[in-house]
């Protein structure tokens, strides 16, 4: 089966203001099961994680 993931940013909420704290890596291959499979500081790591997963055989 084919992996694949997507990548969201993680926000805090604080007087009705989103700040961009973080970003995670959700495995997405089966919708149903969907998890995060990894945290990040920067979406530039993100996208290399969720790339790196995607191409990852097991």
């Amino acid at each position: 089966m084919q992996k694949q993931a997507r990548v969201e940013p993680v926000f805090a909420a604080r007087d009705m203001n989103e700040k961009i704290t973080g970003w995670v890596v959700i495995d997405e291959s089966q919708p149903d099961n969907e998890n995060v499979v990894s945290e990040h500081d920067t979406q530039d790591e993100a996208l290399r994680a969720a790339e790196r997963f995607e191409n990852d055989e097991h």
